[in-house]
């Protein structure tokens, strides 16, 4: 018996670890930028194809949830996740029961659920999206799986932010408009941000268990104490981030549009400054990160569309 199965609780896989699998408490990260892509669009020509919305919004959920079973099962085989460190049985479904192999194959078949539409958007809107679609699909395989995946790289943030942040609303502005416009990449700086902090602070709270298991994230390198100082500026950085893109492009009525939607998730943003990250403060750090994804995404969304 492997290290790794002897740190599991085995039980019948349960439709409900199949939920817990595919983590919908982190699509926010994929919803978002999908939302700001739909803003993006009608800002260059006022309308929305609802079919393309349907498309791109069941390919980034079913996209993610396959990326956060490919992570569980590489955590997992690795001995990352362990019955010691991982008190959530949400959050380290494998751990808490169900077969690596299940999850693995849980993990193919949302991808193929995910290539349905994604079969009709290259049939009606031809081969971009497909590429963009490879391009974010080899790195996520790469951030899982492989000799040196991403996420033990101290690049796996980035790599993140930009795939989820940044390729998202490009392919999904190319859905609505078919226009390759890569302008769309420095639009989409701050959900690039988002999606790098909110890794940033996972990472953060996890250093205590990825330096055993040989990982060596950003967080890992610089250490908690310099870890909590980088994450408290970048996390405002982030937040101000909206202001500075809108103004690039002289978007004056987005700006205080902006400024006042943001006085209504002000307080999540002091709460998350005040918070050190760490095990003990895990899920509060991840609850708090996820959300201020959704209210600056929803904000700059609002900001671009009443422009």
């Amino acid at each position: 018996m492997s290290n790794a199965a002897k740190n599991q609780i085995e039980h019948k896989t349960r439709f409900a670890d199949i939920i817990n699998l595919m983590a919908p408490q982190t699509w926010t990260g994929s919803v978002t930028p999908a939302l700001i892509s739909l803003a993006l669009s009608w800002q260059r020509q006022k309308q929305l194809d609802f079919v393309m919305c349907l498309c791109l919004f069941l390919i980034v959920l079913f996209m993610q949830s396959a990326v956060n079973a490919f992570d569980d099962y590489a955590d997992f085989v690795k001995g990352t996740d362990t019955l010691d460190n991982s008190p959530d049985a949400q959050d380290a479904v494998i751990v808490y029961g169900m077969k690596p192999k299940t999850a693995l194959l849980c993990g193919f078949c949302f991808l193929l659920i995910a290539a349905v539409p994604a079969v009709y958007v290259v049939l009606t809107r031809g081969i971009v999206p497909l590429v963009i679609g490879l391009i974010g699909g080899v790195v996520l395989l790469c951030y899982a799986f492989g000799p040196y995946p991403i996420s033990y790289l101290p690049v796996g943030e980035l790599f993140c932010g930009f795939v989820m942040g940044g390729l998202i609303p490009l392919a999904g502005v190319y859905m609505q408009t078919q226009t390759l416009d890569f302008f769309v990449l420095v639009q989409a700086i701050p959900p690039i941000m988002g999606m790098s902090v909110n890794m940033f602070s996972n990472n953060g709270c996890d250093i205590a268990r990825d330096l055993p298991a040989g990982r060596k994230t950003l967080a890992c390198l610089l250490g908690q104490k310099k870890t909590d100082a980088a994450y408290r500026v970048l996390l405002i950085l982030w937040c101000l981030s909206p202001v500075v893109i809108l103004a690039i492009q002289q978007m004056w009525i987005s700006v205080p549009v902006y400024c006042a939607a943001s006085l209504a998730f002000v307080h999540l943003v002091i709460r998350q400054f005040k918070r050190q990250l760490g095990p003990a403060e895990r899920d509060g750090v991840m609850t708090g990160a996820t959300t201020l994804v959704t209210a600056v995404g929803l904000a700059y969304s609002a900001a671009i569309l009443l422009n």
